[in-house]
């Protein structure tokens, strides 16, 4: 009996894990033939999936742009920063960055600022040996302003990211989370806050690609004491 619940209770964990990790595939971020972006951004003459993003044999122009970059980057110098009398952090702008030296929260904009072709990669699908490879059919499509996820080229009405979230920070503003809370630590990126910190690229699990449910504003407050 006691093996029987033992089962069970693995079963049900298994369960719930499953149901809450999502793949990247089937996502918004999957702009694919088989993709559920909006039709006008999918491709129309790949299968490949992580392509869009990712290489697994980067180009050496690339300058080793992790993780395996594959996307052109975006030509905006100047992103601008969110800017309060109230906050105690200081971004730095993402903008104006090269191959090997770019920011995570650079890399989504290549996307995200609408400037950029969404299937503008440096090597095309099959392209894994070196041999020139035609680009997804979408590599001259821009994301449109009016998509939900266009943020354009000016950050400077977003939460702040690419700035250092240490113990200086929050002992001067006093109305955060210690950032050696592992609640905090785990969303923070060589101790900076970037895009990834509230969105996981590869999950949309819990809608709008959150890291986590922000059902009572739980996201907020894993870093905001209010």
């Amino acid at each position: 009996m006691r093996k029987m619940l033992l089962l069970l209770i693995v079963l049900g964990l298994s369960t719930s894990l499953c149901a809450a990790w999502q793949s990247v595939v089937g996502s918004k971020h999957d702009l694919s033939t088989g993709g559920t972006a909006d039709s006008s951004l999918r491709a129309t003459n790949t299968t490949w999936v992580c392509t869009f993003c990712h290489t697994p044999h980067q180009p050496s122009s690339m300058n080793s742009q992790h993780p395996l970059w594959n996307h052109a980057r975006t030509a905006t110098a100047t992103f601008g920063v969110y800017s309060s009398p109230t906050m105690n952090a200081t971004p730095s702008d993402i903008g104006g960055a090269a191959y090997g030296a770019m920011s995570m929260s650079l890399l989504c904009m290549s996307c995200h600022d609408g400037t950029v072709g969404m299937g503008n990669v440096l090597r095309g699908p099959g392209d894994i040996s070196g041999h020139p490879a035609p680009p997804p059919s979408n590599s001259t499509t821009l994301m449109p302003s009016s998509d939900p996820a266009y943020i354009g080229a000016s950050l400077t009405n977003d939460h702040p990211v690419n700035f250092t979230y240490d113990n200086n920070l929050y002992l001067a503003d006093g109305g955060l989370v210690d950032p050696a809370s592992p609640a905090v630590a785990q969303l923070l990126f060589a101790n900076t806050m970037q895009c990834s910190s509230c969105h996981d690229a590869h999950n949309d699990g819990n809608s709008m690609f959150l890291v986590k449910d922000n059902a009572g504003s739980a996201l907020c407050t894993t870093c905001h004491h209010k």
